[in-house]
């Protein structure tokens, strides 16, 4: 596979001498695997006209381990696509930006390993979110390792003054807010969900306030009511573009069902600037509410739609999550699982008897992230985005377990490479897996996980009722009646289904 490497990721070291150990390790696997590592020829222009003479001779040295790519196309205002998400830079750093990034719209290279936070920004606002990593993610997906040491630390849920505040993660929260340190002392009760590095040091933070009652907004009142607030979201920046955001936005999602809740919020100082952290709220529903009299920006989110919002199938899943349309404009299937697969995309339903808010292990992200990719060799293209899956854990428990949403869904692809773009940080697979699921020929179904049902339906249960005449060895359309009887008999929250 091609993989572009950011150069911005050493020739802004100058406090380093050689590149640094995690790209040399991720260099290093990526070379094993016969993989091929560019360097886009704008980037090797910048360093070439750098004026520190020292500096550059350095940085020189260092690109001419890397091979160029070749005559690259730059985005122009025909590409309306690409143009409409990322807008043509004003300033040479943004304009290499783009330009590297398009080489990936392009098709040029397979993935980037950058730890450019405007550029994973720009990643998710066109769609290359799980092509573009930094170079954690880099080395967790190409790693030889197994599916569950795939992924940043396990997240761990304690308390805010358990927690060590001369950490480097709260450094920018004590620059914009002075009151910070007597604030978290103040709140030291309040939940918290963390994830540590290595050293552990703190790679994320989630502090949240359940039933906050509070007037939002200056420059437009969203008045008084029972909310949950995210007091502090937090990703430290070698986790920028990592699955740790998107569960952290999962989990105040899940309290907030839990405390019955139908708004989220959150204030936050937005300069305007490339915003990875704006742009990955929005991606779940977040929207500029308001602004307050200090400046900062509310966002607001509600998880079902409110009065005279008639959004389309794909905008509830989008939009409104943990909400789904699941009228008869999409189709149901019941869609098989091995219990190998079953325990990687879906971790939490281990835990399916106990509250969030009760439950005092770990997660492990990939599992718990809200975005999923799901294999299968069955013969069924007829699926499509919006479509309703109704996951059937196979062999061993032999029921129906949880639901989610097709975002979108590939048929037949028999090219290993193409599928692992498909997938990208989705996966919970090895690259021996895909590659032995490609032979045959596999379909990729991208999806967003909604829920683990509160009682699982047994095949005896699916038998008996009529909704199968036999075992589930495929993935299998389902009648209207037949998904109203498995919700039903699931406990699915009808809050969330909407029809």
């Amino acid at each position: 596979m091609k993989i572009l490497i950011d150069t911005n990721i050493f020739i802004h070291r100058e406090d380093d001498d050689v590149v640094p150990k995690s790209l040399r390790k991720l260099e290093k696997t990526l070379r094993e695997n016969n993989h091929k590592i560019l360097i886009h020829p704008l980037s090797e222009k910048e360093i070439r006209n750098d004026g520190d003479v020292e500096r550059r001779a350095r940085n020189e040295s260092r690109i001419e381990t890397y091979e160029r790519i070749g005559f690259p196309a730059y985005p122009t205002d025909d590409d309306s696509d690409f143009r409409q998400e990322v807008p043509e830079g004003q300033k040479i750093n943004d304009v290499v930006d783009n330009a590297i990034l398009y080489s990936v719209y392009d098709d040029l290279v397979d993935f980037l390993i950058t730890e450019d936070r405007g550029i994973h920004k720009k990643a998710l606002d066109i769609g290359l979110e799980e092509r573009v990593f930094t170079i954690e993610e880099g080395w967790d997906f190409f790693s030889p390792d197994e599916p569950e040491l795939y992924g940043p630390l396990s997240l761990e849920r304690t308390t805010l003054g358990e927690l060590d505040l001369s950490d480097p993660i709260f450094d920018s929260l004590k620059r914009d807010y002075s009151r910070f340190e007597s604030w978290a002392q103040e709140k030291s009760e309040r939940t918290s969900w963390v994830t540590y590095n290595t050293d552990r040091s703190l790679g994320a933070l989630l502090v949240l306030k359940p039933n906050e009652v509070e007037a939002l907004g200056a420059s437009h009142s969203l008045g008084r009511s029972r909310r949950m607030k995210i007091s502090t979201l937090k990703v430290a920046e070698h986790r920028w573009g990592s699955k740790i955001g998107e569960l952290l936005v999962s989990i105040s999602i899940r309290e907030a069902v839990h405390h019955e809740l139908d708004e989220i919020y959150l204030t936050y100082y937005d300069d305007g600037t490339d915003d990875y952290f704006v742009e990955l709220i929005r991606s779940y529903g977040f929207e500029y509410a308001a602004e307050e009299k200090d400046g900062e920006s509310v966002f607001l989110k509600r998880l079902t739609p409110g009065p005279g919002h008639n959004p389309d199938p794909i905008g509830i899943t989008k939009n409104y999550y943990p909400s789904f349309y699941d009228g008869t404009e999409v189709d149901k299937y019941l869609t098989p699982i091995r219990p190998t697969y079953h325990d990687r995309l879906f971790t939490s339903y281990q835990n399916r008897q106990t509250s969030l808010v009760e439950f005092d292990g770990e997660f492990h992200t990939e599992g718990n992230a809200i975005k999923k990719a799901y294999l299968t060799g069955a013969k069924n293209y007829q699926i499509e985005p919006g479509d309703i899956l109704l996951f059937y854990r196979s062999v061993d428990e032999k029921a129906v377990t949880s639901i989610g949403v097709c975002e979108e869904a590939y048929f037949n692809i028999t090219d290993t490479d193409k599928i692992q773009k498909l997938v990208g940080k989705r996966s919970v697979f090895t690259a021996d897996e895909i590659a032995e699921r490609a032979e045959s020929g596999t379909n990729v179904i991208l999806f967003r996980w909604h829920f683990d049902l509160d009682e699982c339906i047994s095949y005896k249960n699916l038998l008996d009722s009529g909704v199968l005449s036999g075992p589930l060895q495929v993935m299998q359309g389902i009648s209207e009646e037949d998904y109203e009887y498995i919700k039903e008999q699931g406990g699915l929250d009808g809050r969330f289904a909407l029809d």
